[in-house]
C-alpha cells in the first residue's frame, strides 16, 4: 500500500502537465538506443560486405583455376560445383548452359512425330481450377446493394448449375450473425488522404473506384482495389443458390472470402522446346496417368514474355524454360485458350515443389536448428533457377523409422518469406538491407488429379500493401500469388514456404460441445487484417516503412489469436472442469502443449516483455497511416513501437523464429526454397533477404 501511494502522485504528475516532458525524456532515450543499434548494424553490415566480397573473389579465382585445368562445367547434380556465382554478361549462352545445362534431356529423348492440333483432343486433359470460379465485377455507387454484394461472372459451376457459366450473378454474405460481425468490423468509409494521393502519383495503385464511397463491405473492396475488374476468384464452400423463377437473376450466398485464383483451366505439362525461335510457342508433352510419364499427347502452347515493370524487370521469362532442372518434373499450367484455340498459360507451378518427396532430411533439434540458421539461405545467388525441399525432423528418429508425417487430409500452416533482386537490373538495398515479405498461409495435403499422388496445395494469407503491380491483400492460391505470369515472384525472387505441422494447432478442440479451433481463429484474424489493409482503414493507402510493415500486422493477428482463446479459456468454468476431470487426456496433453506454445511466441512477439498499445487495443495497423498531425513525438511513437517487437521487424527474423519455436515444441518443418525458378533472366539474381 505505501509503495503504491508513493507511485500513484506520480502517475496523477504524468497524466497532467508533465506528460509532454515525460515522452521527451523517454524520446531521448529511445534515440540513444537507436543510435546504439544503429551503429552496431553499420560495422554487421560492413563486416558481412567485406565476407561475401572475400568469398566472391575467392571463388572467382577458385573457378579460374579450375577453367584452366580443363574441367568441364559441374553437372547440377553436385550443387556445390554449380556457378557458384552468376556472371551477368551480354552473351548469356555459356551462363545459362552452366545452370539449367546445355539441352534438355526430356527434349533430346523425346521428338513427337505427330502434334495435336485439335483442342477437343486435348480438352480431357484440361481441368477447371475451382468448383466455384468467376470474375468479381464492382457495381457502380447507383447499383450498390446492403451488405456490400458485387457481382460475380460465372466462369465455372458444380454440373447442377452449369446454367451459370457466361452469366452474372450477385455474389453476396450470408446473414449468419458471425459472418456479418465480419462484414461490420471491417466495413469503412473510404476517403482518400494526401498521403494516398502522393502514393498515387509514386505509381501505386489505390482502390480510385471506391474513393468517396461510405461503408464499404470486403466483398467491394475485393472487387475494388484494382482499377479494372480483373480479380478472379474461387468461392468456398458451401455456396447458397438462389436461383428467382419470376426473373433471370441468381444470387450466390457465401460465408467466407473468396480465394484469388487465375486462369480458367490447369495442365500438366512438361516443355519439350520453343516451336520457333523468337516465338513464345512452345511444343509440351502431357502427362499420361497410365504411365505416370510425360509420353501423352503433344501439343502447342504459349507461354507470353510479360512487359517488365517500372524498374526494368520482368515478373517471369520464357527464355530457356524448357532447359530448367525443374522441367523433367513437369509444369501444372493455368490459363485459357485464345481466339485460335491455342492455351496461353497464364501462371505456371512446379511440380517438384509441391510433392511430398524430400531432397534432404535432418533429424534432431539442433541439427534442424543449425539448418535453419546457417543453410536455409546458404549461397541464394549459386542456386538461381532451382528448388528445394527440406524436412526438419525435432527428434532423432532414424531415417528407417521415420514414417511420412504427412497423410491426405492433413493441414499445415505457412510461414512465407521472400527476398530480393540483385544483379545488373536489382532493386536497391538501403545500408545492404534486403527486407523481403512476409506472411502467412495454409497448406492442405490432397490427391493430386492429374497424378493421383499426395500433393501440397497452398494458400496464402497475404498482408500486403498498396502497390505498383496490382496485388491485392487477402487469400490467394499459390498459383496466383506466386505463379502469375505477369504479378508472382516465382521467378525473380527467392522464396521460402515452412510449412509446420503440429496437432496442438491445426487441430480442433472439443471440451464436451464446445469447439476451439486455432486455426479457425488465426484465419478469422488474418481475414480482419487483410480486409483492413485493402481500406486503409478508410485512407485508401496501406504502406511499408522501415518500422511499419506486413510482418508487423501478421504477428498482430498472432498475437490477437492467442490473446482471444486464452480469454475463452479462462473465462469458461466448463472447460476449466473438463481440463481438471481429464488430467491424462490426449486432448489434454495437446491443449497443455497449446498453452506452452502460445507462452513461447508471445516471448517472441514482445521480447521486451510490453505489450505495444496498438495491439492490446487491436486498434491501428503498422501499414495504416492515418492523417493524424505528425509530430516528433509521433515519429518518436512509431520507433519505440517498433522497438517493443523489435524481432518482428525483419521478416526473415520473424520466419527464424517462429520456425525455433516451432521446432521446440515438436513440430515438423517442411521448407519449400525457389531460387528465381522457370525461364532465365542473366540481368537478375536471387538475394537472400537480411536477418539480423
Amino acid at each position: 500500500m505505501a509503495a503504491y501511494s508513493l507511485i500513484r502522485p506520480t502517475i496523477i504528475l504524468l497524466s497532467g502537465q508533465s506528460f509532454e516532458q515525460f515522452i521527451l525524456t523517454l524520446g531521448m532515450i529511445a534515440l540513444v538506443v537507436i543510435f546504439g543499434l544503429t551503429a552496431f548494424i553499420f560495422m554487421r553490415i560492413f563486416l558481412n560486405w567485406w565476407q561475401d566480397k572475400w568469398v566472391r573473389n575467392h571463388d572467382f579465382y577458385k573457378r579460374l583455376f579450375k577453367g584452366n585445368t580443363g574441367n568441364s562445367t559441374a553437372s547440377l547434380a553436385k550443387p556445390e560445383n554449380v556457378f557458384l556465382e552468376p556472371l551477368f554478361l551480354e552473351n548469356d549462352g555459356n551462363l545459362t548452359s552452366n545452370i539449367f545445362g546445355k539441352k534438355s534431356d526430356l527434349a533430346e529423348a523425346v521428338k513427337p512425330e505427330i502434334i495435336c492440333e485439335d483442342s477437343s483432343e486435348v480438352a480431357h486433359l484440361y481441368k477447371p481450377i475451382a468448383l466455384w470460379h468467376g470474375r468479381l465485377i464492382l457495381p457502380s455507387n447507383e447499383q450498390r446493394q446492403p451488405y456490400g454484394s458485387v457481382f460475380l461472372e460465372v466462369i465455372n459451376a458444380p454440373k447442377k448449375y452449369q446454367n451459370f457459366i457466361g452469366k452474372t450473378a450477385s455474389l453476396q454474405w450470408s446473414t449468419n450473425r458471425q459472418v456479418q460481425f465480419f462484414v461490420h468490423a471491417v466495413s469503412q468509409d473510404i476517403n482518400f488522404t494526401k498521403k494516398t494521393e502522393k502514393s498515387q502519383k509514386s505509381g501505386n495503385i489505390h482502390p480510385d473506384r471506391l474513393n468517396g464511397w461510405r461503408n464499404v463491405g470486403p466483398l467491394e473492396t475485393l472487387a475494388g482495389t484494382r482499377l479494372e475488374d480483373s480479380v478472379t476468384v474461387m468461392l468456398r464452400r458451401p455456396v447458397i443458390v438462389v436461383n428467382h423463377s419470376k426473373s433471370d437473376r441468381q444470387e450466390l450466398i457465401i460465408d467466407r472470402e473468396p480465394v484469388q485464383i487465375i486462369g480458367r483451366l490447369c495442365g500438366l505439362v512438361s516443355i519439350l522446346q520453343r516451336k520457333e525461335p523468337e516465338s513464345d510457342k512452345f511444343i509440351v508433352r502431357h502427362f499420361n496417368k497410365i504411365s505416370q510419364q510425360f509420353d501423352g499427347v503433344a501439343e502447342i502452347i504459349r507461354i507470353p514474355q510479360v512487359q517488365p515493370d517500372k524498374n526494368g524487370i520482368a515478373r517471369s521469362t520464357n527464355h530457356s524454360i524448357e532447359q530448367s532442372p525443374l522441367n523433367p518434373d513437369g509444369w501444372y499450367i493455368y490459363g485459357e485458350r485464345d481466339e485460335d484455340n491455342i492455351f496461353v498459360v497464364q501462371a505456371i507451378e512446379p511440380r517438384r515443389i509441391a510433392q511430398l518427396i524430400p531432397d534432404e532430411t535432418h533429424f534432431g533439434l539442433q541439427k534442424s536448428l543449425a539448418y535453419l540458421s546457417s543453410e536455409n539461405w546458404q549461397n541464394t545467388s549459386a542456386q538461381k533457377g532451382q528448388a528445394k525441399r527440406v524436412l526438419l525432423v525435432p527428434n532423432d528418429a532414424t531415417e528407417n523409422a521415420l514414417i511420412s508425417p504427412w497423410q491426405e487430409g492433413d493441414i499445415g500452416i505457412v510461414i512465407h518469406c521472400f527476398g530480393g533482386i540483385g544483379g545488373k537490373k536489382g532493386e536497391s538495398a538501403p545500408l545492404g538491407i534486403v527486407t523481403g515479405h512476409f506472411a502467412f498461409g495454409v497448406a492442405k495435403v490432397v490427391r493430386d488429379r492429374f497424378t493421383s499422388e499426395l500433393r501440397f496445395d497452398i494458400e496464402y494469407k497475404q498482408v500486403y500493401a498498396h502497390n505498383p503491380d496490382g496485388i491485392v491483400a487477402g487469400s490467394s492460391k499459390w498459383q496466383s500469388y506466386m505463379g502469375d505470369l505477369q504479378r508472382g515472384w516465382l521467378g525473380d525472387r527467392p522464396v521460402c514456404d515452412l510449412i509446420c505441422k503440429l496437432d496442438c494447432v491445426c487441430c480442433d478442440y472439443d471440451f464436451d460441445g464446445i469447439i476451439l479451433s486455432p486455426l479457425s481463429e488465426l484465419n478469422e484474424q488474418l481475414d480482419i487484417m487483410m480486409a483492413r489493409y485493402r481500406t486503409g482503414d478508410g485512407t485508401g493507402a496501406s504502406l511499408v516503412t522501415p518500422a511499419t510493415s506486413c510482418v508487423q500486422d501478421s504477428s498482430q493477428a498472432i498475437y490477437a489469436t492467442i490473446k482471444k482463446i486464452t480469454a475463452e479459456i479462462e473465462s469458461n468454468p466448463q472447460i476449466q472442469d473438463w481440463l481438471n476431470t481429464n488430467p491424462t487426456a490426449a486432448q489434454t496433453q495437446r491443449f497443455q502443449q497449446l498453452v506452452d506454445l502460445a507462452q513461447s511466441l508471445e516471448k517472441v512477439l514482445i521480447p521486451l516483455g510490453v505489450v505495444r498499445p496498438d495491439w492490446r487495443k487491436n486498434s491501428r495497423l503498422a501499414g495504416i497511416d492515418s492523417e493524424l498531425k505528425k509530430t516528433f513525438f509521433g515519429g518518436i511513437a512509431n520507433l519505440i513501437k517498433a522497438a517493443i517487437s523489435y524481432r518482428t521487424m525483419l521478416p526473415r527474423r520473424t520466419q527464424d523464429e517462429i520456425a525455433k519455436v516451432l521446432l521446440k515444441q515438436g513440430a515438423f518443418l517442411w521448407i519449400i526454397r525457389t531460387n528465381q525458378v522457370g525461364g532465365f533472366d542473366p540481368d537478375i539474381e536471387p538475394l537472400a533477404p537480411t536477418g539480423l
